[in-house]
Formats: structure tokens, sequence, C-alpha cells
């Protein structure tokens, strides 16, 4: 093991204990139950929580933390008492879940329920709305998991008005990092690729894109490299 490789390691160590401290702060998280791995600055959480909602708590948690290049999590959701609901009465929640919520529009989103498992399909503008319409299902009691199916409406904008779009969000909402992006159109897909500071500025720079009408953010090249 070369001297790189030793001063990882040591990295990889204090992250982990960081991530656990976290944990073991947070109050909505119940750390005797989770396991963290890092490697490469890459977290992976296993275990178990009582909801989706606890899951998308740990992980966000686990997400802000400095020094994280990516959360890998194996979290499985087991109620602690069982919601009651059927998957009739289920759906029948979800359906004015969504309907209550501004940023999701109810008429494009359809959903079907199978033991507890959501899934979400239909079209929406942008993929911000596709996110918030998964993250409002998930804080449901008694669901436990989402697949989300939903689509992307066709960009409005040609390619180009869509690369300045979001050349010009990024300088908005990530100024210091934006110039070591490079951002290329194809459809109704974003090629992001560079690097950013932290796991933190990266889901920034994506919430940034996701904005975008008919927009969906592909970032397998976008690299976290700490300065």
């Amino acid at each position: 093991m070369n001297r790189h490789e030793r001063e990882q390691v040591e990295r990889d160590k204090a992250l982990a204990t960081s991530i656990r401290a976290e944990l073991d702060w947070h109050a909505l998280i119940d750390a005797s139950q989770l396991a963290v791995d890092v490697e490469n600055s890459v977290v992976t959480v296993a275990g178990t929580v009582p909801s989706m909602a606890h899951q998308l708590v740990v992980i966000d948690t686990i997400d802000s933390l400095d020094g994280v290049h990516e959360v890998v999590c194996r979290v499985d959701v087991k109620p602690r008492v069982e919601s009651g609901h059927s998957d009739t009465e289920l759906r029948g929640i979800i359906e004015q879940v969504i309907r209550w919520n501004a940023l999701v529009p109810e008429d494009e989103v359809k959903q079907s329920v199978s033991d507890g498992w959501v899934t979400l399909r239909g079209t929406v503008p942008t993929a911000r709305q596709r996110e918030e319409a998964e993250r409002v299902v998930a804080h449901i009691l008694g669901v436990r998991g989402v697949t989300n199916e939903i689509g992307l409406a066709a960009p409005v904008l040609s390619p180009d008005d869509i690369r300045h779009a979001i050349v010009e969000a990024l300088e908005r909402h990530a100024a210091h990092q934006a110039r070591d992006i490079t951002v290329v159109v194809d459809g109704n897909r974003v090629t992001l690729s560079g690097s950013v500071e932290s796991a933190l500025e990266k889901r920034a720079v994506l919430g940034a894109v996701s904005h975008a009408p008919g927009v969906e953010a592909v970032c397998e090249g976008l690299l976290v490299q700490p300065r």
C-alpha cells in the first residue's frame, strides 16, 4: 500500500466515524439499526428503518456531510407497526396527497400499489416535479417503497436554448464550480461532466438542472473532488 492509499484509508476511517456520530445525534434515526462502510469516500449504509421517510432522512443526512462522494443505500423498510391501510386505502391517500401538492400536476401522475409498494407513472414537464411526486408519496405512513416510472415531456426549447439556460442556472446557483462543469444536451437528456467539491454541491448542481422543462440530468461524468 502506497502513501496515497494509506491516506485514503485514514480518510475513510475518519469519515465513517463522523457519519456514525451524525446518525447517533439525529433525533429521527435509530443508528443502532444501521451499519456504515466507507471505501474511497463512497458510503454504503445498510440495516432497517420503520418507514421510507426515515430511509430518505438517513440518505440525506449522510449525503450532507463533508467528504462524502456517493451514498449507496441498502436500508430496508420494516415498519414497527403496520399502518392498517389496505392497498386500496393507500391508493386513495396517495391520490389525495398528490392532489393537494401544488408542485405535482395531479392529472398527469398515475399510481398503483401492491403490498405497500407504490409505482408512479405518467408524464410531467420537469425532473423536479418527478422527484417531488416521489418525495411526497415516500412520506406517507404505510409506503414501503416507490418505483418512479414518471417520464418527462418533450422539451419545448431547442438543445442550444436548454444548454444556455442550464449554464446560466449553474452560474446563479453554483457560481464558483460552474466553470468546471461541461453541459451537453441531446434531445431531453443532459450530460454533466467535470468536478464539484462535495456531494452537497453535486446535489445543488443537479437541483438547478432539474428545473429545466423536459430535461433529465445524467450525472455519470460529474465527479466529487475536494480541493
